[in-house]
């Protein structure tokens, strides 16, 4: 399955105006990100994996 996040080349691949997962473009960068995992099963498992990978990196800091 293709994402279409934008190129890691380019400005907007750090946005955070756009999901970091398939580029679309949010409402808002907080409370749209999260509204946007709410209406995408994709993005929302895509996320999980992220989080459970960066898990043993952040620790006890982890407050998500």
């Amino acid at each position: 399955m293709g994402h279409d996040h934008p190129d890691p080349s380019t400005d907007d691949w750090a946005n955070p105006d756009f999901c970091p997962f398939c580029g679309t473009r949010l409402t808002d960068p907080g409370a749209g990100f999260i509204d946007h995992l709410d209406e995408s099963e994709s993005c929302r498992e895509r996320f999980a994996d992220w989080r459970e990978h960066i898990a043993d990196d952040i620790g006890s800091e982890w407050s998500g």
